[in-house]
């Protein structure tokens, strides 16, 4: 079998802008500084806490006005969202290899021992425990009852909820060079789980058989060499009102009509950080930073930001009818959503860089490399 690289570090999400490129050559562009603007929009902080730095793809979960977040070192702590303040700590005593997955009072998490536990959240008791054929990086999923993970060689399996049997494993081609993946699957209610995969794939699977609904090519490898040809889906796709979007590193945005796959437009564009949407336009933070924005309809570019490039900027997500990212600098930024403009901005404490922040419509959870996790909200 051929030996997989992975590639991480150069292409990580937070990492490619505002430092030295393996691709680009050993002169790093400087961060664009920041300028002084009107402010429209009042962005605060409603609370923030300090954990152990968790690692790239420990993103926080939301789940019935709470707020769980783990770490590498087992600890999966459960918040009040409205406070921040701990209600619960859970020690599982074992190193952990991304964020989990919560169902009700069932926190499912994966180690880097490449296992695959369920948790009761409130006790921390085991509730089952299966191996993986090898460790997983981004967090699992969970849709209709089933438990899907997808790991590092690979292989994407199904997992009841209930008592941990397997009900389906499938596997996928793996290309020589892939950019690490810590978080390309995302679950739709109880119906599908969207997976971005190498090769600018997109598959919506079905939770109960594993089996595709559809599958769409996002963007096609170009170039002469393996590396010119690295073109995969690394964060999540987005599905609203129909209509299916995601991007791929070295390749393209593109947005698909849900039920059937078919292509609705697709535009050249190099993300790794990740798209976002709302009722009339989807949003694209592009690998030097810029963030862009598309009619959902017809993907005729509205405009274009580049106040923040090279500042290692996150992927967007909607805080009402703003637009959310944040920069390697520990400052988040509001954009109006009509022209790309500067509205508001907010300094979180601390550098390196977050995850795309977790939109919760009227305020967002960011969490950063640093460990520190805050609620940001309009105010």
């Amino acid at each position: 079998m051929r030996r997989q690289l992975l590639v991480t570090a150069v292409l990580s999400s937070f990492m490619l802008a505002g430092c030295a490129s393996w691709f680009e050559g050993s002169s790093a562009a400087k961060p664009t500084p920041l300028a002084a603007f009107k402010s429209i929009q009042t962005l605060s902080v409603k609370w923030s806490v300090n954990q152990a730095a968790p690692g790239t793809g420990f993103l926080p979960v939301y789940s019935n006005g709470n707020v769980i977040a783990a770490d590498a070192a087992g600890h999966i702590r459960t918040l009040d969202a409205l406070s921040g303040r701990v209600v619960n700590d859970v020690a599982l005593k074992r190193n952990l290899s991304s964020g989990v997955a919560v169902d009700g009072n069932t926190v499912v998490a994966l180690t880097q021992d490449a296992k695959v536990v369920a948790v009761d959240r409130a006790s921390g008791k085991t509730l089952w425990e299966q191996s993986l054929t090898s460790v997983a990086l981004e967090a699992p999923q969970i849709s209709a009852g089933i438990v899907v993970v997808r790991s590092n060689d690979g292989r994407i399996t199904g997992f009841k909820l209930a008592d941990g049997t397997q009900q389906w494993s499938v596997s996928r081609v793996q290309p020589q060079l892939v950019v690490r993946n810590s978080g390309s699957m995302q679950a739709v209610a109880n119906e599908a789980v969207m997976v971005g995969l190498p090769g600018g794939k997109l598959d919506i699977i079905s939770p109960a058989s594993g089996n595709p609904l559809w599958e769409a090519a996002v963007a096609n490898p170009r170039g002469a060499t393996e590396l010119e040809r690295i073109t995969d889906i690394t964060s999540r796709p987005v599905y609203d009102g129909g209509q299916v979007c995601s991007v791929a590193y070295q390749g393209r945005v593109a947005c698909f009509e849900a039920r059937t796959g078919s292509l609705i437009w697709a535009r050249e564009l190099s993300s790794s950080r990740g798209v976002a949407m709302d009722a009339g336009k989807v949003y694209v933070t592009a690998e030097d930073g810029s963030v862009w924005a598309y009619d959902r309809n017809t993907g005729r570019n509205l405009w274009k930001a580049d106040m923040l490039k090279f500042r290692n900027v996150s992927g967007p997500a909607m805080l009402g009818r703003f637009v959310l990212v944040t920069d390697g600098e520990g400052y988040a930024h509001l954009l109006s959503n009509e022209t790309g403009a500067m509205a508001g901005r907010v300094k979180l404490g601390g550098e390196g860089g977050t995850d795309q922040p977790l939109s919760l419509g009227s305020s967002a959870l960011v969490q950063g490399q640093n460990g520190r996790l805050s609620l940001l909200a309009l105010e």
